[in-house]
């Protein structure tokens, strides 16, 4: 029984139901306050005037029972919305993060957005049922709860954990230096998410990466830990991606401290765990086999109604495409996806007609590093293909790949054979471990602004972390990137 408790897979889930708890508990107290107390009642009279809305008067009774009545639904209404936007801004991160972060901040920027989408929501409608001050005060007292309740979970889990040992995760912490003392000593005091060290593994300088890397083989397999944290600032990518290859095969999630995955923080800006200015960053036990069937399912059905909500728009680029310049609309090219595989890739043409025969000639004008070539004014890009690819409009067509099984909405950009000969290092090759996507970390990154070494880290932590809120949260900025262009040529 211990054993099973201790491997528990969902740490997050106990945040959950103080969240829900808050939010139910914040829904009644509202309605008891605004209709069962004197105080409440000449609250809400002032508030009233104060924003023009319509008195209740005798319908306060009516209000009252709708609001009973009508309890389940909204609190899950309340809850999917506000729930989801804790999940966006990682307040189910389970043990992502060792170091707390800034919670109740995320909470209040969380029911901001909240109450302001429903605001802008009635405004649309032209609902003028719900009155807005007592959706606002339930906002503020979910707020004031939310913290309190995922404070008491904490301190419930905690006991817990020191008394029966219950949801607790062994480490190996791999490290000499003075980060990995902080880290031993955090583990030790602190126990963060039921995090504590088992075993520590201290390099010697002169010891080979090859003798270091059979010892923590061997610990991993031997010591009955859950979680590898390596704080060794000195390993090369390289020799880190083969620390992600063994924890992948080893089926254990692994935190890495070095300076070489600042992209991942100074670019994506994701959140991590900072030590002297290096982040600490944590990857996930990936997911066996490929997608689920349902999230295939919900792929391919979104790809569908985008497809048929973009039918006009893609006919017009179309039009234009076929005026302006000879040629077909719509440009194919072989891209190398999941496992290294080609597959052809459908995408509005943005360069004259055959453009490809005159790269070989183009290479040395390349400003790009690694094995992208990108060129900030390329000659062979019409005027209309230089309209599209700022706006990344020229990807549309991809959605019929979504449809077809070769590409997802979100995942490592595939890239033409000629990129894929190009790569340096075996490293480079996991990024062909998942589907390839129409939009990945690298697009709303700085694109083009980053180099290949950049883009491979990005999408390897992606691979290793991807989830359907990290999708979600891709998918939104994409349209942030797209609309502003910003970093496309």
């Amino acid at each position: 029984m211990k054993d099973r408790f201790q491997k528990m897979q969902y740490p997050w889930l106990p945040y959950f139901f103080a969240d829900f708890l808050a939010i139910t508990l914040a829904y009644y107290l509202t309605i008891l306050f605004r209709f069962r107390s004197g105080v409440g009642r000449r609250f809400y009279d002032w508030v009233t005037l104060l924003l023009l809305e319509q008195p209740a008067g005798e319908a306060g009774a009516s209000f009252e029972r709708f609001y009973y009545q009508s309890a389940f639904r909204i609190i899950l209404i309340l809850t999917a919305v506000i729930c989801l936007l804790y999940a966006l801004r990682h307040l189910y991160a389970g043990r992502r993060f060792l170091v707390r972060q800034p919670e109740a901040w995320n909470i209040f920027v969380c029911n901001l957005i909240a109450i302001a989408i429903f605001y802008i929501y009635w405004y649309l409608t032209r609902n003028t049922y719900h009155p807005r001050s007592l959706f606002a005060s339930l906002i503020v007292l979910n707020f004031l709860l939310c913290p309190l309740l995922r404070g008491f979970t904490r301190w419930v889990l905690a006991l817990v954990r020191q008394r029966w040992g219950v949801d607790r995760c062994a480490a190996l912490l791999v490290g000499s230096g003075g980060a990995a003392d902080v880290l031993q000593e955090l583990l030790e005091v602190l126990e963060p998410h039921g995090v504590y060290c088992r075993a520590r593994i201290s390099t010697v300088a002169k010891v080979s990466f090859a003798d270091w890397f059979g010892e923590v083989r061997a610990s991993l397999q031997h010591d009955g830990v859950a979680m590898l944290i390596v704080a060794e600032p000195d390993l090369t990518v390289a020799q880190i991606m083969q620390v992600l290859e063994l924890t992948s095969e080893l089926r254990v999630p692994v935190k890495v401290l070095s300076p070489h995955l600042d992209v991942l923080v100074t670019e994506a800006g994701l959140p991590c765990d900072m030590l002297e200015g290096v982040p600490l960053v944590h990857f996930h036990v990936p997911a066996n086999g490929g997608p689920s069937m349902i999230r295939r399912g919900v792929t391919v059905l979104w790809a569908m109604l985008l497809l048929a909500l973009s039918a006009p728009v893609l006919l017009i680029l179309a039009a234009l495409i076929r005026c302006t310049s000879p040629g077909p609309a719509i440009f194919r090219q072989k891209r190398v996806g999941i496992n290294r595989k080609p597959f052809y890739i459908y995408k509005f043409r943005t360069m004259r007609h055959q453009a490809e025969d005159e790269r070989s000639s183009m290479e040395s004008e390349n400003e790009s590093s690694g094995a992208l070539f990108k060129i900030r004014r390329d000659p062979r890009v019409t005027s209309v293909g230089r309209f599209l690819r700022r706006f990344s409009l020229d990807e549309l067509p991809q959605l019929i790949n979504v449809v077809k099984g070769e590409m997802a909405i979100v995942g490592p950009r595939p890239l033409p054979e000629r990129d894929f000969a190009q790569y340096e290092e075996d490293w480079h090759y996991i990024r062909h471990g998942g589907l390839p996507g129409l939009t990945c970390l690298w697009q709303i990154s700085g694109r083009s602004n980053l180099n290949f070494h950049q883009m491979c880290i990005l999408d390897i932590y992606y691979l290793r972390n991807h989830t359907w809120i990290m999708d979600v949260s891709i998918a939104l900025q994409t349209v942030r990137i797209v609309l502003f262009g910003i970093g496309a040529y």
